[in-house]
């Protein structure tokens, strides 16, 4: 088969098509580049840049330190460009992330623009209701009360608290989920755990009694500390970890409801060692 022939003209017209293309594609990415440094060049502009940062609803945490930690992350550019602190285009996602991640007291957090030059941040701080203290009571009954973190209604260890002397919060003595050792920020147990043993010492509260903390022994015992007056005795309730807490809970309010039982505790209180719930439909008892 024979090649036709092109002639001159077509092959002009073909030169003169690429030709326009390329200049066409050339005009394009100069436009492209010219819009790009513009928008890089305004996104800088003074009346665009947020230069403020309201911090409301903070407590015990330190607005200061909010501040900062927002400043330092819309200091800089994207892709080397274009301004973060720009009030159209600020790290919005990594403004909220960061704050969450370093400041664990947050429970709710807003991020929203007062005005292009002004960004507020709202915060609700979780409210400690018990404190954690460690794997177990110290040795030193001075040092009760040191090392503590504070809990929300969720089992959720959100910040280091001071130091308390007697016993303003309930304590928790346990080992931490998955054996990790640094309580910051971790869950204490399941929140479905935590909110039973809730029900359970609350239950105990309405029987009369004040339990002041809380331990879980490495054999899966756990003990709960009632308060125990001047007297040297530190009387306590135990159950086994995997206890049925409502049945246990109901066995012991029989007991308290039967006159003789409910007279002893009461006048020998203050030489009570223990309540025994670890066996089945029984409670047992001993006194100093």
């Amino acid at each position: 088969m024979k090649d036709i022939p092109t002639s001159p003209r077509i092959k002009q017209i073909r030169r003169n098509q690429r030709r326009r293309r390329l200049w066409l594609f050339i005009l394009f990415f100069i436009l492209f580049l010219s819009v790009v440094i513009a928008l890089a060049y305004f996104s800088s502009d003074e009346h665009l840049v947020i230069d403020k940062v309201v911090v409301n609803g903070t407590h015990i945490l330190d607005p200061d330190k909010i501040e900062r930690e927002v400043r330092k992350d819309i200091s800089g550019k994207y892709i080397y460009l274009f301004s973060k602190s720009n009030g159209f285009i600020y790290p919005h996602k990594q403004i909220y992330n960061d704050l969450i991640l370093n400041f664990p007291r947050i429970e709710l957090l807003s991020i929203s623009r007062e005005s292009l030059k002004t960004l507020k941040i709202d915060i609700t701080e979780r409210v400690g209701s018990y404190l954690y203290c460690g794997v177990s009571i110290p040795d030193n009954k001075d040092e009760v009360g040191e090392n503590c973190y504070f809990i929300n209604n969720d089992g959720y260890i959100f910040d280091k608290a001071p130091y308390f002397s007697g016993n303003v919060y309930f304590k928790y003595y346990m080992a931490l989920l998955d054996g990790v050792t640094n309580p910051l920020a971790k869950q204490m147990v399941s929140v479905d755990r935590f909110h039973e043993l809730g029900r359970f010492i609350d239950g105990i509260a309405s029987l009369g009694f004040k339990p002041i903390y809380f331990v879980t022994d490495k054999d899966g015992t756990n003990s709960l500390y009632l308060n125990h007056g001047p007297s040297d005795t530190v009387p306590k309730i135990i159950f086994k970890n995997d206890a049925d807490l409502e049945n246990i809970l109901y066995n012991l309010t029989l007991a308290m409801g039967k006159k003789e039982f409910a007279d002893e505790i009461n006048s020998k209180y203050i030489k009570l060692l223990y309540i025994d719930l670890r066996f089945k439909n029984k409670v047992l008892y001993k006194f100093q």
